[in-house]
């Protein structure tokens, strides 16, 4: 009789035990439910997401793309911030991100701040690693990747795309709209100079970038200006030797202006940079232009205002910059 209990107790718990084990796995699993709300877009990498809703908790991954989330969203519609967007050396919404209470640095998004944020859209980049992506999705949350951009056109498509999936097509549609009327502007101007296009090189912390195929290159050429990483023989990803640099004799060095709290040293990098004896005898040395980052690191709808801005450091005063805001839909 005790053995008969025994066994039926037994019998009992792991019936239990297998229903919890159950019960668990099942609340694992991501469940897609459809609403008369929701709405499906296919990302840059392919993958058709399910939105439930018009989202009001989004979260992006990079400063660029809280830009151009700000191009076709109001900042309430954000429920964070990097601390980069804060800074108007670096940002075209500094003004924009005031009342967003969340600030997380560049490269610093954690898992506490994802499941604290709760948001109901994450918009990411091909830069973020893909077993990120596929944790963020397993735990529900809704995830779009656009590329990141190396080109205008990159941007277009990242903004439309991005506009699709917080359902605000329109708004989109008029902030590619201006891109291509600044653009145009641009080219007009440009084309009807009568003289030789200069070149420039770029002093920068990070020194494998600014060759072809990184955005840079791109507003560039747009700019009409030439390229001395280029001219060098190298291309983004590759560092530039001191020799080939000298040898392409550049006619400008372009820096980043100085900013407040420069944790990075980029201060300090430059300052090397052009301290080094063989650098002060090239004739660029002696033509040093300083620009804002937001006109160097360019990669949103904004990266019409650093082509100008990049003209007008070679050409002169061809484009007015004093009205110069962020480019939005509404």
């Amino acid at each position: 009789m005790v053995i008969s209990l025994r066994r039926s107790f037994i019998w009992m718990v792991s019936v239990v035990i297998f229903a919890c084990l159950f019960l668990s796995g099942c609340s694992m699993k991501k469940v897609e439910t459809t609403t008369a709300e929701s709405y499906k877009v296919t990302d840059a990498i392919g993958e058709v997401v399910t939105i439930p809703h018009k989202p009001m908790r989004i979260m992006g991954t990079s400063p660029a793309i809280d830009t151009m989330l700000l191009g076709v969203v109001e900042p309430s519609r954000l429920v964070l911030c990097y601390d980069s967007d804060r800074d108007p050396v670096m940002s075209y919404i500094s003004e924009d991100v005031k009342d967003i209470p969340v600030t997380v640095p560049f490269r610093g998004i954690s898992m506490e701040i994802i499941t604290r944020m709760k948001p109901d859209l994450i918009v990411a980049s091909t830069y973020v690693k893909p077993k990120e992506l596929e944790l963020w999705k397993s735990m529900g949350y809704p995830v779009i990747v656009i590329r990141g951009p190396v080109s205008v056109s990159q941007v277009k498509d990242a903004v439309t795309l991005i506009a699709a999936a917080v359902g605000e097509n329109d708004r989109g549609e008029r902030v590619i709209g201006e891109m291509n009327r600044q653009l145009k502007e641009i080219d007009d101007t440009i084309s009807k100079l009568d003289r030789p296009k200069p070149s420039v090189f770029l002093v920068s912390q990070m020194t494998k970038y600014g060759g072809p195929g990184s955005m840079y290159h791109e507003l560039l050429t747009h700019a009409h200006i030439r390229n001395a990483i280029e001219e060098a023989g190298a291309v983004n990803g590759e560092l530039l030797a001191q020799e080939l640099l000298v040898k392409a004799d550049p006619d400008f060095l372009i820096v980043s202006t100085d900013r407040a709290g420069d944790s990075t040293g980029a201060g300090a990098f430059r300052d090397k940079f052009l301290s080094n004896p063989a650098i002060q005898k090239m004739r660029a040395s002696q033509h040093i232009i300083a620009l804002d980052d937001k006109y160097i690191y360019a990669s949103s709808q904004n990266c019409v205002f650093a082509i100008k801005a990049l003209a007008n450091a070679v050409y002169g005063p061809l484009f007015d910059l004093s009205d110069e805001k962020q480019i939005k839909g509404f």
